[in-house]
């Protein structure tokens, strides 16, 4: 009896390794590479070939509270986004729960801000779209929201 006993707890200790591997995150590279993409990656609407500044105010986001998203378009390319509609899309890209959609409101020629109100900790992504003519240019901002 006492042979099985140490038997079965061997066993357990040989698999606890792998069981831990199993549960860790797959994406643990993915969390230096957003932070590091979110400090030196600059969203670009690329059918017209025009960088945006983004900024979170606070940064990082917040948890379940409202959030500044900063969209600066540069100078010379502000008159043709003039008449755009600006909207942002949340979404957490390592979750299945759908996207958040807020309207960003023009603070003035090429600046943007929408409060924005992320539900969960973690690694979301911006999709900032601009609407012009009936056609739709997006760029992507991933972020990190903590309590």
């Amino acid at each position: 009896m006492m042979r099985k006993f140490v038997a079965l707890r061997l066993s357990c200790l040989l698999l606890a390794p792998f069981t831990l591997i199993g549960c860790a995150p797959q994406d643990h590279v993915g969390h230096a590479s957003t932070a590091a993409a979110q400090q030196t990656n600059t969203p670009m609407l690329e059918e017209l070939s025009i960088p945006l500044q983004v900024a979170l105010d606070p940064s990082p986001a917040k948890n379940v509270q409202e959030n500044a998203l900063h969209i600066t378009v540069p100078a010379e390319h502000a008159a043709k986004l003039e008449t755009a509609t600006v909207s942002v899309s949340l979404s957490m890209p390592n979750m299945d729960h759908g996207a958040i959609v807020f309207a960003a409101a023009k603070e003035k020629e090429g600046a943007y801000v929408a409060q924005i109100v992320p539900t969960m900790l973690g690694d979301w992504l911006a999709t900032i779209t601009f609407e012009l003519d009936g056609k739709a240019m997006s760029a992507a901002y991933p972020f990190r929201v903590e309590p």
